[in-house]
């Protein structure tokens, strides 16, 4: 790929493959890509100056002739892409993504061909693995990946309930609620570097601040919060003086859905999670009506199971597949 030539017609590929399933997060993406697209002399001169900008912008895309207008003039049309970056937690990983092929063009192995070539291109990097993720429901791209020799590593199933019930409280035996503190923000972190799979913290490496708010980035997150038309709170659980759960609720006012991320301690699996859900949604019960949303390891059975009582059902789930060398 040619970010300087190929960004926007790459932009255009993705968003026309993904539009039913795309999240905010990559939406941000694509608009990234767009406006870079629109900056041609700046990725230029970026690709020019910085020794790491394949690290961003690498991969392969596919090429075909086609026939433009009455006089059948020929030129090159982008039918096919796969983007190869280094991941952001691992110098020694590197990540697939952005795997699509315009529909017109699928079933003739051309994204077996772009994988392929991202593969090779990232061993010769000296990579000590390669990811990529993949919906569990796209049967026909798992079945490729797992042919090419990538195996699971972690998944992650987004589940939503349609409409907020109040509902009463549930305690736990052994363990006391409360509101996140600033001074919980050490102890947060440190949860969530013992929950969430390392995959995950490869490909979304997770930064202290978004746990250790000192007065600075409270008084941002609150301008910000304020703006959007949100508003963040921060529920613990504690066994003794230990912090060993921590629910997240985000409570949308203007649009949107409400979500909810909860990070439960290996140790402390199956004792917390009703207690602390019960009480996010007694908390959005009040609130203005909307759908609540929330992602959860796969294999969390615990927290599946409580979430599914309380009518939440299962969306999709996200696969991170790895593959190492040889």
């Amino acid at each position: 790929m040619d970010p300087v030539q190929d960004l926007g017609s790459v932009a255009g590929l993705i968003n026309d493959a993904f539009a039913d399933e795309i999240d905010e997060r990559g939406r941000a993406a694509l608009r990234e890509m767009r406006w870079m697209a629109r900056l041609t002399p700046l990725v230029w001169w970026w690709s020019q100056a910085d020794p790491t900008f394949r690290d961003v912008f690498g991969g392969f895309v596919w090429e075909e002739m086609v026939r433009r207008g009455r006089g059948g003039r020929t030129s090159r049309r982008i039918v096919g892409n796969a983007s190869l970056n280094r991941a952001p937690g691992s110098r020694q990983r590197w990540i697939i993504c952005n795997v699509v092929v315009d529909p017109d063009h699928r079933g003739q192995g051309i994204g077996r061909q772009l994988v392929e070539a991202s593969l090779e291109e990232a061993w010769q990097l000296g990579a000590k693995g390669v990811l990529l993720q993949v919906y569990h429901e796209n049967k026909v791209a798992l079945q490729l990946y797992q042919s090419m020799g990538f195996r699971e590593s972690t998944g992650e199933t987004d589940l939503r309930l349609e409409k907020v019930r109040s509902v009463a409280f549930l305690d736990a035996a052994g363990y006391h609620f409360r509101r996140w503190k600033a001074a919980d923000g050490q102890a947060a972190y440190e949860l969530a570097r013992s929950v969430i799979p390392q995959a995950l913290q490869w490909m979304r490496p997770l930064r202290p601040e978004e746990y250790r708010w000192d007065w600075l980035i409270r008084a941002v997150h609150w301008l910000s919060a304020l703006f959007a038309g949100r508003r963040v709170y921060r529920l613990v659980a504690l066994n003794g003086e230990r912090l060993v759960a921590l629910m997240t609720v985000t409570a949308m006012f203007r649009r949107g859905e409400h979500q909810l991320a909860l990070l439960v301690h290996p140790n402390h699996s199956g004792q917390v999670e009703a207690a602390l859900i019960s009480r996010a949604l007694h908390m959005l019960a009040a609130l203005h009506f909307r759908p609540v949303t929330i992602t959860v390891n796969k294999d969390d059975e615990a927290c599946l199971r409580v979430l599914k009582d309380y009518g939440f059902r299962q969306v999709r789930t996200l696969l991170t597949m790895e593959q190492e060398p040889g």
